[in-house]
Order: structure tokens, then sequence, then C-alpha cells
């Protein structure tokens, strides 16, 4: 397995939380450590076979990180964790699904979360995200998407909440907007989805 496919699993498993860049440093020793203690390992920071296999069961089985181990690489904990924070959404919710970029070549936004748990609070009914954070490869592929999407840079969510119409869904979100909590809401016409982003 090579050091950027690593990356790419801790990642999508939510311990690596910088740049995917296949190089070894600090914060990809952090992230490996975290995942070993998370597992059981010895928590060595080397990512041997036995860390490998771990890696891969772990994300076929959708063993994320839990929320108590911190990331020191971006000076974090799980008091400042904007997953810790939210009440109704955990991070594989915003994942890009395309199958190629491990799901975060970018976090969503912490605002993006935050307004998004506001609006499940709000209608009181499951909020169902359909696209959240995209690579620029699959945001390319989409029809109608444009290059420099909000979804690339992690600040976009496009979502239904079944059994509330989406006239209602628009009139509160466009109520954030006024109030500064959204950049921009629209309704998708004909999908029944909502397009909410974030400065």
């Amino acid at each position: 397995m090579t050091i950027q496919q690593i990356q790419n699993l801790l990642q999508y498993l939510g311990y690596y939380t910088i740049t995917v860049d296949g190089i070894w440093g600090q914060g990809s020793e952090q992230a490996t450590r975290d995942f070993q203690k998370a597992e059981g390992l010895e928590a060595d920071g080397d990512p041997g076979k036995l860390t490998q296999a771990a890696l891969v069961d772990a994300v076929a089985k959708g063993r994320f990180k839990p929320q108590n181990i911190t990331q020191p690489e971006n000076g974090t904990s799980a008091e400042d964790d904007i997953w810790a924070e939210s009440k109704y959404f955990v991070r594989a919710e915003f994942a890009c699904p395309c199958g190629r970029c491990g799901g975060f070549p970018v976090e969503p936004a912490p605002a993006l979360v935050r307004v998004s748990n506001q609006i499940r609070e709000h209608f009181g009914r499951p909020m169902i995200p359909s696209s959240g954070v995209r690579c620029q490869a699959h945001n390319d592929e989409l029809p109608g998407s444009v290059p420099n999407s909000r979804h690339v840079s992690g600040r976009a969510l496009d979502f239904s909440i079944p059994g509330v119409p989406v006239a209602d869904v628009l009139a509160y979100t466009r109520q954030l907007q006024t109030a500064g909590k959204l950049h921009y809401t629209y309704e998708m016409v004909g999908t029944g989805h909502v397009h909410i982003d974030v400065d």
C-alpha cells in the first residue's frame, strides 16, 4: 500500500485531516497512531501490514474515528471538533461519493455543518444530504455543475427533508440567507432538493 493510499484511508475514517500528499510526516504518523489506539493495535505510528489490514477492514465495516481521540496535527480536540458538536450529522454523510478521492479532498466547513444542524432542528424531521463535499473530478462530471462550485471547497450541501414541502424548506433557508448564516440557497427544480452554501 502506498503512503497516499494509507493517507486516503485514514482521511476517509476521520483520522487524517490535512492534505493527502503522499509524503510521510508527523501528521501521517499521528493519524496512524490514533487509528492504532482505536483499533487496539500497538500505537507506534508505523503503518505496517497489521495496520494496513485493519485500515481496510475498518473502511469495509464503517468503523470511523471515535470522537474522543484528539488530532494534534491541526490543534483540535474532541471539544473543538465540529463532529463532536454536531447533533444530527456524522462526517460520512458529507463525503464525496465518487469512490476515487477517499471521500474528503477537503473537510466540510464548520459553518455548513452548524447551519445544517440548525435546519434539521427547525423542521424536526430527518434531513437527507444528497451531495456535500465533491472532489473536482466528480464535480466536473456532474451535469450542470460549475468548476468553482462551493461543493469543491466543502461549503455546499444539497439535501431533502422527506415530508416537508420544498417551498417550506426554501422559505426557511432564505430566512437564514437574509440573516447572514447562508451565502446562497435555491431549489433544485424537479428534484425535491434544496441547495445551501456558506461563505
